[in-house]
């Protein structure tokens, strides 16, 4: 299936997801090696350790996609209008909102960058290909609760997860900073 052939809606939510992809490969991909595991305070997560959290997340958070995905059976999606707009009230860009992982999602503190790096884009490319197959169906019709932002439907999560990379992005970008000065 190629991109012009998908949902409108499944669509944005693929390129969001491949861009913050290509935007974090990017990003990591100058971070220096002596660096990785470095943290720049007590109880600040290092780079390998963000990374691990991202992937600990992305796993999660596809398995929620999947299941709101089977929900909606072979219900038709009619809605074309863009997602996006219903996700940016979260401000997840915004870093001034601290918001505090959940156990579960919290990195091993021996955390391997590599491994990380490849579990993380391991789940990205699994859950671009289940979207892919489910493009068409209205996914946005059920919901799951977000511990943090309550109920997101299918779409809402996917974009959620390319949006919390983002995030992820500045806060290595920042770790990064206060390791090199």
């Amino acid at each position: 299936m190629t991109t012009a052939a998908l949902h409108p809606r499944i669509a944005e939510v693929i390129g969001a997801l491949a861009d913050a992809q290509d935007e974090m490969s990017a990003a990591l991909a100058s971070v220096p090696a002596h660096l990785v595991n470095a943290q720049p305070s007590p109880g600040a997560w290092s780079v390998a350790q963000i990374v691990d959290h991202l992937a600990i997340v992305e796993d999660g958070s596809g398995r929620v996609v999947s299941k709101l995905i089977k929900m909606s059976g072979d219900v038709q999606e009619a809605n074309t209008d863009p997602i996006g707009p219903t996700i940016t009230r979260f401000q997840m860009w915004n870093p001034a909102l601290r918001i505090e992982a959940p156990d579960m999602v919290v990195p091993s503190a021996t955390a391997d960058f590599a491994q990380a790096t490849e579990r993380q884009a391991t789940a990205r490319q699994r859950l671009i290909a289940t979207l892919m197959e489910a493009s068409g169906r209205a996914i946005g019709e059920h919901t799951f609760p977000h511990q943090v932002f309550g109920p997101l439907n299918g779409y809402q999560w996917a974009l959620f997860i390319a949006e919390h990379q983002r995030r992820h992005l500045l806060q290595i970008s920042t770790t990064l900073a206060a390791l090199s000065s």
